[in-house]
């Protein structure tokens, strides 16, 4: 099975552990980019869109598969901890009023500000609560 371990805040926590939140989202930053995405170019698939050689077709972004989430609320060894399946996961790319993908700049490389959502099922087990 492969697993995403996440830190979480104690409300999202407590949701996901109640059944009210059904999806947990995170922020692709090009520091954290392999971990949440890969992409898809000419049939392809590459880690990084740096390696991509050239931009002459689509690239195609996807969200990396995982089965599960390990949710860690706190940095404690005995922090509440909560492994809940993964049904699904999309790339989800902002855009404002018009339509227009939003970018940002970091260390001088331009991206997309989006995220990917893991839709979530059941819960697998607890630790701590």
């Amino acid at each position: 099975m492969k697993v995403l371990t996440l830190q979480i805040n104690k409300e999202c926590f407590q949701d996901i552990l109640n059944g009210k939140q059904d999806v947990e989202h995170r922020y692709v930053y090009p520091s954290n980019v392999s971990r949440y995405v890969y992409f898809r170019h000419d049939g392809k698939e590459y880690k990084r869109q740096e390696d991509i050689p050239d931009y002459d077709k689509e690239i195609e972004v996807i969200p990396i598969k995982y089965d599960a989430l390990y949710l860690i609320n706190g940095r404690r060894k005995d922090a509440p901890r909560l492994t809940v399946e993964v049904k699904s996961a999309e790339y989800v790319i902002f855009a404002d009023e018009e339509g227009n993908d939003l970018t940002k700049i970091e260390n001088g490389v331009e991206y997309l500000i989006s995220q990917v959502w893991y839709h979530l099922g059941k819960v697998i087990s607890t630790e701590n609560i």
